[in-house]
This record gives C-alpha cells, sequence and structure tokens, in this order.
C-alpha cells in the first residue's frame, strides 16, 4: 500500500510540456505554492502553441466530428487538394481513432459533447485574464472577437449547427450585414461580406509563445524550473509519487502532470493506461509583420478553408487538416495553394509575398474533449493534453481543473467528462 503526501502541504511537482497548457499549468501551480520543475527540451510556447490564429474562442462548442463533417470526410480525406487529407501511410496507424471519430459525430453524442465543451470554454477567457494579472501579462490579451464571413446566404445557413448549439448554452453573438461587415473589417473583399456571424466576447492573443512564456516565467519567479530535458520515460515511484527519466538522470516527484501534446501518448502507455490520440497537423503562412495591421482580429472564411488573423509576424493564413503522424515531413503544397484565396479575400495582400511557413501537432482526440484528470492506474499523475484546436483557448481553465483536482477529490465530478478511462 502507497504511503500518500499530504494533499494540502507544498507538492514536487513534474510538467512534462512547455506548451501554452504545461506553462498555464506551472503558473497556476506555483502560486498554489507548489515546487515545480518543467519538463522541455524546447523554450516555452515554442511548438504548436506558438503557430495558432490567436483565438481564446469562448463560443466553440461544437465539436469537430458532425453529421455534415461525417458527410464530407471522404472527400475531405481522399481529395489530394483539401486542406483536410490523410497520408496513405498513415491510414491503417490512425483507422481505431477515425472509427471512434466516426461514433463521436453521431447527434446525440454531438449534444454531449458539446455540453462538455461549454465549461471549458465558457469560462477560458476569464481564467487567462485571471492567470496573466498575475504576471503582468494582461496587455497580451485583447477581446477582438471570433468572426466568421459568409458570401452567400446559402453558405451562412451551413451554421445552423453552431447557432443551435450556441443558443442551447447561451453564447453571445451577433450576425452582421454586409454593411457592418465592412464597417468591422474594411479591408476584405466586400463580395465575401454577405452575411457574418461575430462571437464578440472571445478573445485574441497576437503572441500566443509570449503568453506561454510569460506564465513560466510567473512561475520561475516562484522558484519553478524549466529543465531543458527530453523525457525518455516515466514510473511509478518506490513508495509513493512518481519518477521522471530524463536524459541525463532520474528524478523522483510527489505529483506529475503529463502535458506533452502530441507527444503524451506514450508516456500514457508507460503510466499504465490507454488513450486515442492522433495529431492533426496544422499549417501557416505569414507575410510580415507590417502586414498585422490589415485587420482588426481574426477572420474564418469557410468557403475558402481558411483563418487570416493579424498577430505578432504579420497576417497568417492558417489552414490545414492533415493526419500524417508524427514522423512525416510536413507538406506545404496545400497551405501554399492559398496564397492566391488569402489575396482575394484581403486584396492589401496582392504584393506581398510569405515570409515565413510552420507545422505544427495539434493533439486532437476523437471526440473533441481534451484528456484532464488523475490516472485511474496511478492518482499521482495526472493528464492535461489533447485539447486539438482549442489549446490555447482551453489552458488556463486546464490548468485550474489541474490545480484543483490535485487537493480537492471533491473537483473529480467536474472532471468526469474528461476522464482518460473513457478510452476503457
Amino acid at each position: 500500500m502507497q504511503t500518500r503526501v499530504n494533499e494540502t502541504a507544498p507538492l514536487a511537482i513534474a510538467i512534462v510540456g512547455a506548451g501554452i497548457v504545461g506553462c498555464a499549468t506551472a503558473f497556476a501551480l506555483a502560486l498554489d505554492g507548489h515546487r515545480v520543475t518543467v519538463f522541455d527540451p524546447d523554450l516555452p510556447g515554442a511548438g504548436t502553441s506558438s503557430g495558432n490564429a490567436g483565438g481564446i474562442v469562448t463560443g466553440s462548442v461544437t465539436p469537430t466530428a458532425t453529421p455534415d463533417v461525417l458527410r464530407a470526410l471522404p472527400s475531405y480525406l481522399l481529395d489530394r487538394s483539401s486542406p483536410a487529407v490523410l497520408r496513405m501511410r498513415h491510414s491503417i496507424r490512425v483507422l481505431p481513432w477515425l472509427v471512434r471519430f466516426i461514433r463521436a459525430a453521431r447527434p446525440a453524442e454531438v449534444d454531449r459533447i458539446s455540453a462538455a465543451l461549454h465549461p471549458l470554454v465558457s469560462q477560458s477567457l476569464a481564467a487567462h485574464q485571471t492567470l496573466a494579472s498575475r504576471c503582468g501579462a494582461q496587455s497580451l490579451i485583447g477581446q477582438e472577437g471570433w468572426l466568421k464571413v459568409y458570401g452567400s446566404q446559402q453558405e451562412f445557413e451551413t451554421t445552423a449547427l453552431d447557432r443551435r448549439l450556441m443558443d442551447r448554452f447561451g453564447v453571445r453573438y451577433t450576425i452582421l450585414d454586409r454593411k457592418a461587415l465592412t464597417d468591422l473589417e474594411p479591408n476584405l473583399d466586400p463580395s465575401l461580406c454577405l452575411v457574418g456571424l461575430h462571437q464578440f466576447e472571445s478573445g485574441f492573443v497576437r503572441n500566443p509563445g509570449a503568453l506561454a512564456n510569460a506564465y513560466l516565467e510567473g512561475a520561475s519567479r516562484l522558484g519553478a524550473v524549466h529543465l531543458r530535458r527530453h523525457v525518455k520515460g516515466v514510473a511509478r515511484g518506490p513508495q509513493a509519487g512518481t519518477t521522471v527519466h530524463a536524459e541525463d538522470g532520474v528524478r523522483s516527484f510527489d505529483r506529475l502532470v503529463i502535458a506533452a501534446g502530441a507527444w503524451s501518448a506514450n508516456l500514457v502507455r508507460q503510466v499504465g493506461d490507454r488513450v486515442s490520440l492522433d495529431t492533426e497537423r496544422g499549417y501557416h503562412i505569414a507575410f510580415g509583420e507590417e502586414t498585422g495591421r490589415l485587420l482588426r482580429g481574426p477572420v474564418v472564411i469557410p468557403r475558402l478553408s481558411l483563418v487570416l488573423s493579424p498577430m505578432h509576424d504579420g497576417v497568417r493564413l492558417v489552414s490545414g487538416d492533415e493526419l500524417a503522424g508524427l514522423k512525416a515531413p510536413p507538406n506545404y503544397s496545400r497551405i501554399r495553394a492559398l496564397i492566391p484565396s488569402a489575396r482575394s479575400a484581403l486584396p492589401a495582400l496582392k504584393d506581398r509575398m510569405p515570409v515565413t511557413e510552420w507545422m505544427g501537432f495539434r493533439p486532437s482526440t476523437p471526440d473533441s474533449l481534451p484528456v484532464i484528470g488523475p490516472s485511474p492506474r496511478n492518482p499521482d499523475v495526472f493528464y492535461a493534453f489533447g485539447h486539438g484546436h482549442l489549446g490555447l483557448t482551453m489552458a488556463a481553465r486546464t490548468a485550474e481543473l489541474v490545480r484543483d483536482g490535485m487537493t480537492d477529490r471533491r473537483s473529480k465530478p467536474q472532471l468526469a467528462p474528461y476522464l482518460i478511462d473513457r478510452f476503457g
């Protein structure tokens, strides 16, 4: 029988992963007085956390898997020009994930998953604002909202499910006509802007990597340590707690948080749990810092399968859902093929050449829900990964749940939809 440490006393806690989720969790735990060590060979937020469109989307209650997506799945995966693609070499490995994805698209499951997403996303901006205020990073978070634009009423009708789910949970949004859209984003091509859907309460971070760094710096000022080491393995401690096997040796901790994004599955297996996790590889192209003034906030254009977002490195063209695993080389051909579409949507980009290209790994579960909470095999191990497209959105709220779950077992009911045991 293991001897449990006093859960109200300061704990020695290891966190594997210095993405936005790991950094936010490190800061939240350090603020509670715990001794935190973060393992990641990269700089904070250097991976997928830095390459997104910057949205803290408080109304993102529609899962990725829906009946409409399911109907379009064959064309998405088999059309070589589609922004969503399955690489054939990865098809056998991803098949169990796809089976679960198909099951998650059933209407009853969509409603259940949406109900589980809502408490995470609806509190996401407030959680970030609270955490950022503790490290002086409030200015990194704005509230420009999340805008989707449609060129016809028929296109807009495809938002029926989104609107039904947002209405169900009281998500506030406005439907904008062409004049209102032009007033909001005057540089967009008016032909794309017949009607818009604006989630005006959503937040926006122009430099997500800087926010991750601010969280980890805040934790460091409270004594947290970032070891730029690769973690080779984790195991149960000899008496209690856990051990972390890094490339420079073995260290013991009272608790372990696995927040390693798309690389979490291997560590989960070492703990003895099972998870269905794959990586949706996403891409972006940035057009240079001076273009960042062309838009007020992020703009989603479903017809063109892209997002244009005014980030710190300029307007980013963000697109792509590529199921190809962790080892295949990037394929920039699809994101490059969208450059003419981006220039037509934002004519001021016409003479702008791309400055940087980027690819990152979104850690995605088939049911669109992250894995948050203790391991059933070892309650000293907590999980915080699998946030898919919503890592930035959910990071600070996830940090709160991990912090509370470590010290208050009564918090387990609110973690129920996110526990790893749903994968068997």
